[in-house]
């Protein structure tokens, strides 16, 4: 591989790796975090879609069921700059471990939507969110998916 220093050498004990402020979530992409027979499995019926809203990146499926009302959407998203402590909730958020993660599930505030936040870092996480009729009913599959994407993080 070329490198910008032809002829130069480095002796690794001495050097260290270029310092940088990225965020953990620089280098991951929300659909790359569920594989397709993870998705499978959590009866996920569409492909992955990937949006963006402003700086956060995240990535959507449909859960189809037998109603419309049993339907819904789970989704990933990187959220640099959030950590647990900023979990928005009018309940109390569950604090929890997964894998070798700490986490927090919560109801947002906005009503129908449950979340599993995941620590990154201390200024980052990854929310696991599903959103659909009944919020309660949907922090179950939000927590199964959790537990299958915490493998997938740093």
């Amino acid at each position: 591989m070329p490198s910008g220093g032809a002829g130069q050498t480095t002796d690794p004990t001495t050097s260290k790796a270029p310092t940088t402020s990225s965020s953990p979530t620089t280098s991951l992409d929300p659909c790359d975090l569920l594989s397709s027979s993870d998705a499978a499995s959590l009866g996920v019926t569409t492909s992955a879609v990937p949006r963006k809203r402003g700086s956060v990146k995240s990535c959507e499926w449909r859960v189809v069921k037998d109603s419309v009302a049993d339907s819904y959407l789970l989704g990933i998203a990187l959220q640099n700059g959030l950590t647990l402590a900023d979990a928005d909730s009018e309940k109390q958020a569950e604090r929890l471990d997964i894998g070798s993660h700490k986490a927090v599930r919560f109801l947002s505030t906005n009503p129908g939507i449950c979340v599993v936040a995941i620590e990154l870092s201390a200024k980052s996480r990854v929310d696991v969110e599903a959103v659909g009729g009944d919020g309660q009913k949907l922090c179950a599959p939000a927590l199964d998916a959790a537990k299958l994407v915490e493998p997938e993080l740093p």
